[in-house]
């Protein structure tokens, strides 16, 4: 079926193109009309190969609600140029990041957080995907299914490893050549260029830390500049310094994420049934939209 698809806004730009705010008709997923889209659009050739590998990951997650949904893709020729372009669900709420930016969250909303964030990893282990850069600015945030609540989404699938790739893939060729962000990369995939599910595990622990801190995760690691991350994980052996204003449940909880060996990591599954995340926990409540520090008082 053809897709009207208008692009009304830039929301961002990266080394793989441009993001939009657009409005498509005619989507069967959700029903017919206009209806507001985010739009990864490139003309770049590679570019555009790396949008197609996404769009062929996330038709695997159409029933997972922890993860984006894509609505398909479409060729449009611009200025006489073809355009790749990727249709995906809009987040009006922006990404994590930008909430992380206004401040340290609670530890019961930290726990909401986390909880999504490890429903969707799971999804993704399941089905034999390493996602390679989970980050604060790859999850963005939705309305819930309630007024007062709210949904994560883990997006950007562009770096994420297939299991076809896996099989064709040889760690000693991968030396200085990172797939992901340096800063949220686990110590092995560093040093020896391996990309297991224990990656993400590794990248969620810098994720919650931020959560907790509100602080960038450099800075939280005590050191002056970025650069010198790498420099302190591969030869310091260094992990990321845990809060002691946290709980002992939060400490435990980011020591399992940290493990310096990715066989002793805990996996996603392993973690939803960490004490941390109980649904019986003492300190544990629903994050409320109307009650919260206006983490959603921004537009996009």
């Amino acid at each position: 079926m053809a897709l009207y698809l208008v692009k009304e806004k830039v929301l961002g730009k990266g080394s793989y193109g441009t993001v939009y705010r657009g409005v498509l008709s005619d989507v069967p997923q959700i029903g017919y009309g206009g209806v507001t889209v985010a739009v990864k659009s490139t003309s770049i050739p590679p570019c555009a190969l790396s949008l197609r590998k996404e769009e062929n990951i996330l038709n695997n997650f159409s029933r997972c609600p922890e993860i984006v949904q894509c609505y398909g893709s479409e060729i449009t020729v611009e200025d006489g140029v073809c355009v790749a372009n990727l249709i995906l669900e809009y987040a009006p709420y922006g990404t994590l990041s930008d909430l992380i930016k206004k401040g340290a969250f609670s530890e019961n909303q930290v726990r909401v957080f986390t909880g999504m964030l490890l429903r969707g990893l799971s999804c993704i282990h399941r089905m034999g995907f390493v996602h390679c850069d989970l980050k604060p600015e790859n999850v963005l945030v939705f309305p819930g299914a309630e007024m007062t609540s709210y949904q994560l989404k883990i997006a950007d699938f562009g770096l994420a490893m297939t299991s076809e790739e896996k099989k064709n893939f040889d760690p000693r060729n991968w030396r200085f050549r990172y797939r992901g962000t340096p800063l949220y990369m686990s110590p092995e995939s560093v040093t020896m260029g391996e990309i297991e599910p224990e990656l993400d595990i590794w990248s969620l622990g810098c994720v919650v830390l931020e959560m907790v801190t509100g602080l960038p995760l450099w800075k939280s690691w005590r050191i002056e500049r970025e650069d010198d991350f790498l420099c302190r994980l591969v030869f310091l052996r260094a992990k990321p310094r845990i809060p002691e204003t946290v709980s002992m449940e939060c400490r435990d909880f980011l020591s399992k994420c940290f493990d310096r060996e990715s066989d002793r990591r805990w996996s996603a599954d392993m973690l939803l049934k960490h004490p941390f995340l109980a649904p019986n926990h003492p300190r544990r409540s629903s994050f409320n939209l109307n009650t919260s520090r206006s983490l959603f008082s921004y537009g996009t």
